[in-house]
């Protein structure tokens, strides 16, 4: 759905709900605690053909995923992405889920919390 603060028929408040949505995950995601040193500025912000574990990422600059990243994990597991800076996405680059062996982990479990722009390149 889409929705405008012009549009007829009770839209204002369904656009002003998913306006504080937004502000609410994102504000979630940016307090939550980094998993620890090995999740601190991975690869210098310069990800590429990287395999992801469950867990809260930091990066104290911005981040260009240059080819191919890979998610291993399990359906409950949280991966969540913290970019202080631009995330930069090369075109043709793919997301990955991969299983540890105890199913699929869920698209709906991973975040990117950007602090500025998110450019992503068309295929």
């Amino acid at each position: 759905r889409i929705y405008a603060a012009d549009y007829a028929g009770g839209t204002t408040a369904l656009l002003s709900t998913a306006v504080a949505d937004m502000e609410a995950a994102y504000d979630d995601a940016a307090l939550r605690p980094v998993s620890g040193a090995a999740y601190r500025n991975v690869l210098a912000g310069a990800i590429t053909a990287h395999t992801f574990t469950a867990g809260v990422y930091s990066w104290d600059t911005g981040v260009s995923v240059t080819s191919d990243i890979t998610l291993r994990g399990s359906p409950g597991d949280i991966f969540i992405f913290q970019v202080n800076g631009v995330l930069s996405v090369d075109g043709g680059t793919t997301m990955l889920l991969e299983s540890d062996g105890n199913g699929m982990p869920q698209a709906h479990n991973i975040w990117w919390q950007v602090t500025e722009r998110v450019s992503a390149a068309a295929n």
